[in-house]
């Protein structure tokens, strides 16, 4: 038996869950990397099998090779997995379960994507090979409008789907116009893949083939349709009022909601999609954030870093003098004056995620890393942890560049204090301290037997979680979540 920060663990028995634990998580690993893989073998490996079915009579064409066979398989390769990345992320049940949540298939669209998008520059210089061999100009493929007999709409959306596809990777995008341009990406390939199934060639005269094209335009409208349009009444709703808005300094307020008839249930670490019905001209958005508060309380309370137009403009759901037009809603009155604004409904959607402590049951020793507002899950946990009996000992690392950007240490050292389990909280202002590096971690536990939770941006979580697999520690002893999106949950 060893005892550790108050409470007694008994480290055959610790052992024995751990090792459990790993295992569980190590098969659940490898089920969800084989069916992900399982998946995009049978989507590539089905149009491989419908092209040669279409071109069996004719594979001994010399014009077919040696790029323009190549060419077209490439272009169903992009297509399929086109649709693939936009079904990913219908945000359904049995969709996240085959990816591990809803983060994962975030992870797993975003590489779809980037995988499609270069697969069609790979069709596209490949048919200007063919061309160059053939005698033909290469601008007939690269220039619309400069020949007669080009398909010059195929050119331009060309063109349009690679400029669009490299601006959906730019960090600096504000949410509001990335939604914007993923849904006019999901509208444009939609478009291509029904206007190559009603061209001339192998798609609309071999059947098989025609029928995968139809399946693909179904189900990428379908899912297109339903994340866009139907989502927001079929999905998942909670509806809520706006409670309170606490500014905390630093651009970061806690956004305090209250249900109006059932609340969600969740487990600490989940985000959520919030809509705002009252924004005019951003009633229809949903933005993802993580919850802040305990699965047993009441309210529910979202912790915010103010960094875009949506964000910005919760501090008008304040119902005090926080409110940036408070002294505009008062009425007259001999000593008191009384606010006129009225209490905003706020829709929510979820719960989402998989950054949970329940992926660790057979760990008492963690370490916590939180980049800014990436402490946001771990309040949640924090705060559960008054209300169970599960001990641990943790390690509670809260980064922020300067001392006074730790808005929440103040909270987070109080609940600490009132927590069964024994839990040391470090914050580390990188400006004055440096960077923190895994090694220091290491030397700080004094143990090899812990396991690592992240959340921040995901260059820092990427970066600090090398370092931990460079010491040694197993990849199923690390999770984290990016605060990009905008929310993925990824095992390092």
């Amino acid at each position: 038996m060893q005892r550790s920060g108050g409470g007694i663990i008994d480290s055959s028995d610790l052992s024995k869950e751990r090792v459990r634990s790993e295992a569980a998580v190590v098969r659940r690993e490898k089920a969800l990397t084989h069916n992900q893989h399982l998946i995009l073998l049978a989507v590539l490996g089905l149009a491989s099998l419908l092209w040669l079915g279409a071109r069996a009579n004719t594979l001994g064409d010399a014009s077919l090779w040696p790029f323009r066979a190549p060419s077209q398989i490439v272009m169903l390769w992009a297509s399929s997995l086109a649709v693939l990345a936009i079904v990913v992320v219908v945000r359904a049940n049995a969709v996240e379960n085959l990816f591990g949540g809803l983060g994962e298939a975030v992870r797993w669209h975003r590489r779809l994507g980037l995988m499609s998008i270069v697969l069609l520059g790979v069709h596209v210089a490949l048919l200007a090979a063919d061309a160059a061999i053939n005698g033909i100009s290469v601008a007939f493929v690269l220039l619309p409008f400069s020949s007669p007999g080009q398909r010059s709409l195929d050119i331009v959306l060309f063109y349009l789907l690679i400029v669009l596809g490299v601006l959906a990777y730019d960090s600096r995008l504000r949410h509001e116009k990335w939604l914007k341009l993923h849904r006019l990406i999901g509208i444009l390939y939609i478009a291509g893949i029904l206007h190559a199934s009603i061209e001339p060639g192998s798609i609309r005269n071999f059947e098989p083939l025609r029928t995968w094209f139809v399946i693909l335009l179904l189900a990428g409208a379908g899912a297109w349709l339903y994340n866009v349009l139907l989502f927001r009444r079929v999905g998942p709703l909670y509806r809520y009022v706006v409670n309170a808005v606490r500014p905390r300094g630093h651009n970061i307020i806690d956004l305090v909601l209250t249900p109006k008839d059932r609340r969600m249930m969740f487990f600490p670490g989940a985000f959520v999609l919030v809509r705002v019905p009252s924004f005019e001209g951003m009633e229809g958005e949903l933005h993802p954030f993580s919850i802040a508060s305990s699965p047993v309380e009441r309210d529910l309370q979202i912790s915010i870093q103010q960094v875009g137009d949506f964000t910005k403009r919760l501090s008008y759901l304040s119902l005090g003098v926080d409110h940036p037009e408070y002294w505009q809603h008062r009425r007259a009155g001999n000593r008191h004056g009384v606010s006129t604004l009225t209490r905003q409904d706020v829709d929510v959607y979820g719960p989402f995620g998989g950054f949970s402590l329940l992926e660790f049951t057979g760990y008492r020793r963690l370490v916590w890393i939180a980049f800014g507002i990436g402490v946001t899950p771990f309040l949640s946990m924090l705060k559960f942890e008054q209300h169970n009996t599960d001990f641990r000992r943790i390690w509670f690392y809260y980064l922020v560049r300067k001392p006074d950007e730790a808005v929440y240490a103040e909270e987070i050292n109080e609940l600490c204090e009132v927590s069964d389990s024994y839990i040391d909280l470090i914050v580390w202002p990188s400006g004055e301290r440096g960077r923190l590096t895994a090694a220091q971690i290491a030397d700080d536990v004094g143990f090899d037997d812990y396991a690592v939770m992240l959340c921040g941006t995901r260059p820092s979580v990427e970066n600090l979680s090398h370092q931990f697999k460079e010491l040694g520690l197993p990849s199923t002893r690390i999770i984290s979540e990016e605060l990009q999106f905008r929310h993925q949950i990824r095992r390092s």
